[in-house]
C-alpha cells in the first residue's frame, strides 16, 4: 500500500527511473557519486571477474549485456574492482545475439541451449517471457547444471518471485534477485530495481549492487510490495515513449 511504500522507502518512487533531458541533468552522473566514494579503496580489493549469462535474449538482455561489454564502460566496473569476464548469450532472439557477436567478438559467445549458457557463467539473467519460465528453469534443475554457491540468478521477469525462484533452483536464498530495468541501460542512465537488497553484508552480494552501481545506478527494494509499487513508473515509460514516436511521426522530424 502506498502507506507501507511510504514508511518503508521513503523517496524510492520519486527517485527511481528520473528521466531528464541531457542540458537538464545533474554534471555528475549519480553512479559516479557511489564511485567516487569507492575509488580510493578499489585498488585494495581483489577483483571480481564477471562471467555472465544471459538466457533470453530479448532488448532488456542486450541492453545489460551491451552495457558490460562496452569498452568505455571498463573503468566505471574497474572503479568499483569488478571486470567482464565472458559474456555467454542464447541464439533466440537472433538478431539480438548476432549483433552482440559483431558488436563484441572478444567477449560474446552464442549459446545454442540455456544449460550452455548456465554452465558458462556464474552471473546468469533470466530473460524470458513469463510463460517459459518453469519450463526452462525446470529443465536446467532437472539437468543439475546449478552449482550452489557459485551461480547467482537474477530475474528480469516482471512475474517472478524470489522465493518461487529458489524454490524452482535450489539456490541459496542470498544468490537469488529479481531485477527490473530499461533499455537506456545500455548507455549507463536510468536505475536498476534489484529485490532484495544484495548489499547486505551478511546474506547479499555486494558485487552485485557495485556493478549495476557501475552500469548506471541501483535502487535496493527490500520487500515484493515494494518492488511492485517501484515497477509501476517503469510499465508507464513503454506507452510514454510510444506516444512520443508517434507525435515525432506525425510531426514528420
Amino acid at each position: 500500500s502506498p502507506s507501507k511504500l511510504q514508511s518503508s522507502s521513503p523517496n524510492f518512487v520519486a527517485n527511481a527511473f528520473s528521466i531528464k533531458p541531457h542540458h537538464l541533468r545533474p554534471r555528475h552522473h549519480p553512479s559516479q557519486l557511489t564511485m567516487s566514494a569507492t575509488t580510493a579503496n578499489a585498488e585494495d580489493k581483489p577483483t571480481h571477474k564477471i562471467r555472465a549469462g544471459f538466457v533470453g535474449c530479448g532488448t532488456i538482455a542486450s541492453s545489460i549485456a551491451t552495457s558490460l561489454a562496452k569498452p568505455a564502460h571498463q573503468t566505471h566496473l574497474a572503479q568499483n574492482s569488478l571486470a567482464l569476464s565472458s559474456i555467454h548469450v542464447t541464439r533466440r532472439s537472433e538478431s539480438k545475439s548476432k549483433a552482440l557477436k559483431e558488436n563484441f567478438p572478444d567477449v560474446v559467445t552464442v549459446c545454442e541451449t540455456a544449460e550452455e549458457v548456465v554452465r558458462n557463467s556464474d552471473l546468469v539473467f533470466l530473460c524470458v517471457l513469463p510463460q517459459h519460465v518453469e519450463g526452462v528453469l525446470g529443465e536446467l534443475k532437472e539437468k543439475g547444471v546449478w552449482r550452489k554457491g557459485e551461480h547467482t540468478l537474477v530475474s528480469l521477469v516482471s512475474t517472478s518471485k524470489v522465493d518461487d525462484l529458489i524454490q524452482k533452483t535450489s539456490l541459496p536464498p542470498n544468490h537469488v534477485y529479481k531485477m527490473i530495468c530499461l533499455p537506456p541501460i545500455a548507455n549507463r542512465e536510468g536505475c536498476a530495481l534489484l529485490q532484495p537488497p544484495a548489499s547486505n553484508s551478511e546474506n547479499g552480494l555486494p558485487f552485485l549492487k557495485s556493478m549495476l552501481d557501475a552500469l548506471g545506478g541501483c535502487v535496493e527494494c527490500p520487500t515484493d510490495d515494494v518492488m511492485n509499487a517501484m515497477m509501476i513508473p517503469g510499465c508507464m515509460m513503454g506507452s510514454m515513449y510510444g506516444v512520443m514516436r508517434n507525435t515525432r511521426d506525425w510531426l514528420g522530424m
